[in-house]
């Protein structure tokens, strides 16, 4: 138990209002100047420095009343120890009463481990806190911990922390501590530590101010860029020339790219510098771990051969491409109070202005585009007009053209999304004819692309070629979906677009799953000889040749005539029909038993064979049937 101590002896209150305490003045104040004073130091330098301010304030008045208290001669550090819950009391700071005070000395030292826990009643920093601020979610005597820790700290000269346990700041009933040197704490008051170690206020408002000049200055960088950004936007400059200034300014390296890796703008790179940059961004973007996340803030990478602080480039909430600064380790920086996140990030955002206004133009003229290649399928203008108005879009039809007509499937549900589907897909041809540099007219209308496709001067590639790698480009970028496409023949006048185009349609309700683009060309003699004048006859005609095949049309009688039709495609080749329908032999002779049965046909008769074929693919040209 502890003893008792006369320690009021050395409390004089003296005629002329000085208080003393052991020879030294104090003064009485009212703990509600205090709670104002904590209260205006929390929300003007936050929650952190004011916990170690005010368990160095506290901590300095616990050792200043141990280094007095230690000129009592005689008095063993047990009972030196004891003295502390008395003084802390004595001042009105708290009710202490220790439970438990353990002293282990060893031989020859007057160094040992401590160890103390106690309760603090009527602790006035937790009734002041409360007052201010409610309840809080953790301890908040900083004062006490602080000076109880340096009164032990004092007197036995070593370190020794002490950790609040409970506390009415909390909504406890008492607060409760525990207190040990180091060798007892075992690593658990580490992250109490700091607050003893700090700089002092001073030096704290040192640093602050520096950090304020810092940032003074990187938002006066910051501002400089701005304004030279700004006047390159309002300039109508392009994304080349906003790098440009940029770098000019940094002197580092700068890069733009979109969602696919492209690069769209650069500067201060050399050619293998920027080739190995991409690579390294690309293997990044791709790896597995990754799952094709995307960066969607700013962050600093450290790649494999260069290091990249990045920001993405939004437009409409979406993604649509990145802006970094690349460099060696140490170049370019993340840190919140660094210029370069602060510029990277306005660059981003005027990218991002830039190609919206960029994509709004182009929309605009594609959309005036389509509808000038409408009207000329329509057969609206007269050749000499047509021509007159196609030097506006800068696309020369004086040129031999080609049409292609493209029919898209897509699975997408519900209909919002299959009309994204489709939005993304004009928009996403038109960015791949425009980065080709090729001069077309693209049109859609509902799940049908339909392009007019110029020559495009000498040393070019064929227009036949030029839509193969567009139709290849369309498969890659949508695996999910299946293209199917149908091409007219070369034309040299303008005014037979219609023919040309009524040519593309014809050759696209031909296209299989095997055979995806088909030219009219191929098609012989039936595809010119079916036009709009006879498609009713044609019709008639076809639906009688095949007879039972075509009347009360359900599934297993178009899986009969899709059987029939790639049998007689095939030359009447039996191996090759069961390995394109994925059916055995024994299984295929039935099917064909079974159609020679409903048609009363033989089947290995040439001209029978040559009747039916015609039918079945004048019935696919006039859309009656889709066998694919």
């Amino acid at each position: 138990m502890l003893v008792e101590h006369n320690l009021s002896d050395g409390l004089q209150i003296l005629e002329d209002g000085t208080i003393y305490f052991d020879r030294d003045r104090s003064i009485l104040t009212s703990i509600s100047a205090f709670g104002t004073l904590r209260k205006d130091l929390l929300e003007n330098i936050g929650q952190k420095r004011v916990k170690g301010f005010l368990i160095r304030y506290g901590e300095e008045l616990g050792r200043h009343d141990a280094r007095k208290i230690k000129e009592r001669k005689g008095v063993s550090l047990e009972k030196l120890a004891e003295y502390g819950p008395v003084l802390h009391t004595m001042q009105g700071h708290v009710q202490s009463t220790p439970e438990k005070i353990e002293v282990t000395q060893p031989d020859g030292s007057e160094k040992g481990s401590v160890h103390m826990e106690g309760i603090w009643e009527n602790s006035y920093e937790a009734e002041e806190h409360v007052r201010q601020f409610g309840c809080s979610p953790t301890p908040v005597c900083y004062t006490l911990t602080g000076y109880a820790s340096g009164y032990l700290s004092e007197i036995f000269d070593r370190t020794i922390i002490f950790k609040e346990v409970a506390c009415q700041g909390t909504g406890d009933s008492h607060c409760r501590y525990v207190g040990k040197s180091l060798d007892l704490w075992d690593g658990e008051a580490d992250d109490e530590l700091p607050f003893y170690q700090e700089s002092p206020i001073v030096k704290e408002l040192e640093v602050t101010y520096e950090k304020l000049l810092e940032e003074r200055n990187n938002f006066a960088r910051t501002y400089t860029v701005h304004k030279k950004l700004t006047n390159e936007l309002l300039k109508r400059r392009d994304l080349h020339s906003i790098v440009q200034v940029v770098n000019e300014y940094m002197d580092i390296p700068i890069l733009i790219e979109d969602t696919k890796k492209n690069v769209l703008a650069q500067q201060g790179f050399t050619k293998d510098q920027l080739e190995v940059a991409c690579h390294d961004f690309r293997c990044y973007m791709e790896h597995p771990m990754r799952n094709k996340k995307p960066i969607n803030q700013t962050k600093l990478l450290k790649l494999d051969n260069h290091t990249r602080l990045i920001t993405p480039i939004y437009l409409q909430d979406d993604i649509i491409g990145y802006c970094s600064f690349c460099g060696e380790e140490g170049a370019v920086s993340d840190s919140d109070s660094n210029a370069h996140r602060m510029i990277i990030e306005q660059i981003s955002s005027v990218s991002s202005l830039y190609l919206l206004n960029e994509k709004t133009e182009i929309e605009a003229a594609e959309r005036v585009k389509g509808r000038f290649l409408e009207e000329i399928l329509s057969g609206k203008y007269q050749p000499n007009e047509i021509l007159r108005r196609s030097t506006y879009f800068q696309v020369d039809l004086h040129q031999p053209f080609k049409i292609m007509a493209i029919k898209c499937c897509t699975s997408k549900e519900p209909l919002e999304e299959e009309l994204l589907f489709y939005e993304d897909l004009l928009e996403t041809t038109l960015q791949y004819f425009q980065s080709n540099q090729l001069k077309i007219l693209v049109s859609q209308y509902t799940n049908r692309i339909t392009l007019l496709v110029p020559e495009q001067g000498e040393g070019e590639d064929d227009i036949d070629t030029l839509c193969a790698d567009y139709f290849h480009f369309l498969t890659e970028e949508y695996p999910e979906a299946t293209f199917s496409a149908g091409m007219s023949l070369p034309s040299d006048q303008i005014g037979q677009a219609v023919d040309s185009y009524r040519e593309a349609l014809t050759a696209l309700r031909m296209a299989t799953r095997k055979n995806k683009i088909i030219h009219f060309d191929t098609l012989g003699l039936i595809g010119p000889l079916i036009n709009a004048n006879n498609e009713q006859e044609v019709k008639r005609i076809a639906s009688y040749t095949l007879g039972p095949l075509c009347e009360n049309m359900n599934h297993k009688k178009l899986e009969l005539l899709k059987t029939l039709h790639i049998f007689l495609s095939n030359g009447c080749n039996l191996e090759q029909t069961a390995s394109d329908i994925a059916l055995s032999l024994s299984g295929l002779r039935y099917r064909l038993g079974k159609i020679e049965e409903l048609l009363q046909m033989d089947l290995r008769n040439p001209t029978t064979n040559h009747q039916l074929l015609l039918s079945l693919q004048a019935l696919i040209l006039i859309g009656e049937i889709e066998l694919d």
